[in-house]
């Protein structure tokens, strides 16, 4: 069975005079960012040079004013799903998150795959056929908000990324847009190029030498960044008063990957595990007319499994881990 991590890596230095967020190598080189139609190759070569890639206007403005009115209006409506007034434990540290707002809220379906960035999901899950839904939720770092660091760490991981050969399709990926500028003072995503390769952070800096880099990623509101869940990142700290907002989904891969090496099975590579073990997917969706829907929606976790065998009672849902209505 594959050794699946669902951890967070600390921060290892061990030396107070670094940086609580790293190693304190903050690279200020702008990145390359891509157009996700005219640039799709040179965009998926990135990603698979470096465990992560930008994209430009992956969202129009009416979208982006739609995204951000939900923010305001389910904040007003149903603030304790955000966490506000009481911090929930799982929140701790990353601000205000609506968890799981696909399971009220049809009108978040048509961003699920969308036209701008979807096809690169497709190409480095391994094609269209390969991708299955893991998560979405809605992050809000407010203004003066005072959140404590978060140190560098990775996602779900697999530890036979270090023994498979080519290293891609990667098992999961996170797409991250942001939904309003992200400049300097910000809060901001940030990542390790090319850490993926490495167990460790600390593994990664010994390895990559001078070319070591921590980089906070910078860009307007509409700004999408795809990222290997086994590459280190964090939230850099902004200057502690500047509000963000993003929207950020996961995908795992599935299907069955033949294999190329003379071994006695035609298979090498199983569908990557479940991402989370309380993850849910709305019966529209599990159950949707389109085959294509169903099929994206058809990773489950045993929650999801028991979700569905009560015939997605309210009783069920509510008793599960963020599952509250």
């Amino acid at each position: 069975m594959t050794d699946i991590k669902l951890e967070r890596q600390e921060n290892q230095s061990g030396d107070p005079e670094i940086a609580t967020q790293g190693f304190g190598c903050i690279s200020s080189k702008p990145l390359p960012v891509f157009n996700p139609v005219a640039d799709l190759d040179a965009a998926c070569e990135y990603f698979e040079s470096n465990g992560f890639v930008v994209l430009e206007d992956c969202l129009n403005v009416a979208e982006l004013t739609r995204l951000n009115e939900f923010f305001d209006r389910t904040q007003k409506e149903v603030p304790e799903k955000w966490g506000h007034g009481k911090r929930k434990p799982h929140h701790r540290n990353q601000g205000l998150i609506f968890s799981q707002p696909l399971l009220d809220y049809p009108e978040l379906d048509d961003y699920i795959c969308h036209p701008r960035s979807y096809p690169l999901v497709c190409r480095l899950l391994g094609g269209e056929d390969s991708v299955r839904f893991s998560e979405l939720n809605l992050r809000e770092v407010p203004e003066d908000a005072g959140i404590g660091s978060m140190d560098f760490h990775h996602d779900a991981v697999s530890d036979d990324r270090f023994l498979r050969a080519p290293y891609n399709p990667v098992d999961w990926l996170c797409r991250i847009h942001y939904l309003t500028d992200t400049v300097p003072g910000t809060p901001a995503f940030c990542v390790v190029p090319g850490s993926n390769r490495f167990e460790t952070l600390k593994e990664a800096r010994q390895s990559q030498g001078d070319d070591y880099q921590e980089v906070p990623i910078y860009g307007k509101a509409g700004t999408c960044i795809l990222y290997d869940t086994a590459t280190f990142h964090t939230r850099f700290d902004g200057d502690g008063r500047q509000k963000r907002r993003s929207w950020h989904q996961y995908f795992a891969r599935g299907g069955w990957l033949k294999s190329s090496l003379p071994t006695t099975s035609r298979y090498v590579r199983s569908p990557s595990p479940a991402l989370t073990d309380w993850n849910l997917f709305p019966e529209r969706l599990v159950f949707h007319s389109d085959p294509k829907v169903r099929l994206l929606f058809s990773h489950w976790n045993t929650a999801q499994g028991e979700w569905v065998a009560s015939g997605f009672s309210d009783e069920v849902r509510k008793s599960m881990p963020r599952g509250e209505q």
